[in-house]
């Protein structure tokens, strides 16, 4: 399964950000670990083109949205992989911005669209969505959920918004939910402690579950991102060569992104490093 939490953070007066961490374990139908560093938050690309020469080809907007997958990774990523070629190709004549409140109704109807097919329908291909950003048109932002739900004529993909998010508002998909929602609460509510921000308590909430290995669901290592109006952009991980000593290298999924990743030729990896 997975963990995996979007909340809302404001530690940067005046600029609302939504944050995610999850962890990045895939495990087999028996619980037994698969894949240690399974993406499942990622970066959504929507462009807008007018016409121009050539047909719609002047790009007017370019944004980039969170989304984030629990359950089955085959479903989670194979919607996802789907979703890019659609919200990336978008047209108008008049140069509109989406709202991010109609891409999350779009993605509901394809999303079950995918859900409605009989082969999407056994608990093993079971999964659920979030959506998360900052609207251009509302200049806030939101989650948005999506969770399989039953119904007399079977189960459908049902969306829950979250809007008007205030400070510490979260949500949770996966593992144990009853269970991560009340540490996440606690922690927020809690005094934080030394290199504990209480604004980012989700995260060491998941962090502190991908450690205790009495969880086999959760694992691998932590994943962060931050979506707000400059849009979605995953993080890396600046971790201690050796435990209580300055010295530091960048880790994406586990991986250390030494000199050798960190260029493509005479660009670099921008990713910026979060202890």
């Amino acid at each position: 399964m997975t963990a995996l939490a979007i909340w809302c953070n404001h530690e940067t007066p005046g600029h609302p950000a939504l944050w995610a961490a999850a962890d990045s374990r895939i495990t087999t139908r028996e619980r037994s670990p698969l894949v240690e560093d399974a993406v499942k938050i990622m970066s959504l690309p929507v462009i807008a083109r007018a016409p121009g020469l050539g047909g719609f080809t002047e790009i007017y907007y370019t944004h980039t949205i969170g989304y984030g997958f629990a359950g089955s990774s085959l479903m989670g990523q194979n919607a996802y992989l789907a979703l890019v070629p659609l919200l990336s190709n978008l047209i108008s004549d008049v140069r509109r911005i989406p709202f991010l409140a109609d891409i999350a109704r779009y993605i509901e109807t394809f999303l079950n669209r995918v859900f409605e097919r009989p082969k999407a329908r056994g608990k093993e291909a079971c999964f659920e969505v979030v959506l998360f950003g900052y609207c251009s048109c509302r200049n806030a932002p939101a989650i948005y959920h999506f969770e399989p739900t039953k119904t007399s004529n079977g189960a459908i993909m049902r969306m829950t918004a979250h809007e008007n998010l205030k400070d510490q508002d979260f949500v949770y998909l996966g593992t144990d939910r009853g269970r991560m929602e009340e540490a996440i609460r606690t922690a927020f509510a809690g005094p934080g402690a030394p290199g504990r921000r209480v604004s980012r308590a989700p995260r060491y909430v998941i962090s502190d579950r991908i450690n205790d290995y009495s969880c086999p669901a959760i694992g691998g290592d932590l994943q962060l991102a931050i979506a707000d109006r400059w849009g979605c952009r995953p993080l890396a991980l600046a971790k201690p060569r050796v435990e209580g000593h300055p010295e530091a290298y960048l880790s994406y999924l586990g991986y250390e992104l030494d000199k050798d990743m960190l260029r493509i030729g005479e660009v670099g990896i921008g990713l910026t490093g979060m202890a």
